[in-house]
């Protein structure tokens, strides 16, 4: 099937060198892979309407038009690596969401081995170091699919970033090359899914826990148009946050924002 996207000037040497990046990873490929793209994620919603296979990614070093959840600005200068993957899942529409949680354990995972820096994944969706974002993710159902936003700020200038952000060059010593980190991601994401796909949440569940760092710590939960204040215990069987309120009750939550208070 020939795929094709309208407003994008494609990079053949950017989509060289991810391919070498990734090897023989089946997530990554096909890779459309630009300079500039308005969204990463709009162009995978159309190659997935066009009936891109599972694992095509589209990547690029720069959005102009990036977005985040609930429709927030994802602001994507150069230096960053910004990428959306197309997944056909086989597994129920109601667990799709953990795809976030297996997304933020891969991410990790990949920043770990490359520059020996210490994420924390913030649930349900961002990872920090040093208590600033470095990686955002977003998931969507589009046309028979879901398409996995990933966010990462590599190289970026920190001048060009929210206060609250930082990126992987500014917080460590060891250099880190964006395309060089999509593939490895890739790889990590792809061992991931497939143990997701064959057995549900429970490996991802035990994986996660040594990178969520707010375990056993105060939060301030806002979810919906509800605050709320606890201690963060876990996650539990689907994904989600349990916290425990000082009555005594521990409370599943599917969604929120989360914020450390010390």
């Amino acid at each position: 099937m020939s795929l094709s996207l309208a407003n994008i000037q494609r990079d053949p040497a950017r989509e060289a060198l991810l391919s070498r990046w990734r090897a023989a990873a089946r997530i990554g490929q096909p890779v459309y892979a630009c300079e500039q793209v308005a969204s990463t994620m709009d162009a995978a919603h159309q190659l997935a309407a066009d009936g891109a296979p599972e694992g095509a990614m589209v990547w690029a070093a720069r959005q102009t038009q990036g977005r985040g959840r609930l429709g927030r600005v994802w602001v994507s200068p150069p230096g960053g690596a910004y990428l959306s993957l197309i997944l056909r899942p086989r597994r129920p529409a109601g667990e799709h969401p953990q795809l976030s949680l297996v997304t933020g354990l891969s991410v990790a995972e990949a920043i770990q081995e490359l520059t020996r820096l210490p994420p924390a994944i913030r649930w349900p969706n961002d990872l920090m170091i040093h208590g600033r974002k470095v990686c955002g993710i977003l998931v969507e159902a589009a046309s028979g699919a879901v398409i996995v936003g990933i966010g990462i700020n590599v190289t970026t200038d920190p001048d060009k970033l929210p206060p609250t952000a930082t990126s992987l060059s500014a917080a460590g010593p060891e250099e880190c090359d964006p395309l060089q980190l999509t593939g490895v991601l890739c790889h990590r994401f792809e061992a991931w899914y497939d143990a997701w796909t064959r057995e549900g949440f429970a490996p991802i569940r035990a994986a996660l826990r040594p990178w969520m760092g707010f375990f056993g710590r105060p939060i301030r939960l806002t979810a919906g148009t509800a605050l709320m204040e606890g201690t963060a215990t876990d996650l539990d069987e689907a994904g989600r946050l349990l916290v425990r309120f000082d009555s005594g009750m521990i409370r599943a939550f599917e969604m929120g924002e989360v914020t450390i208070l010390r």
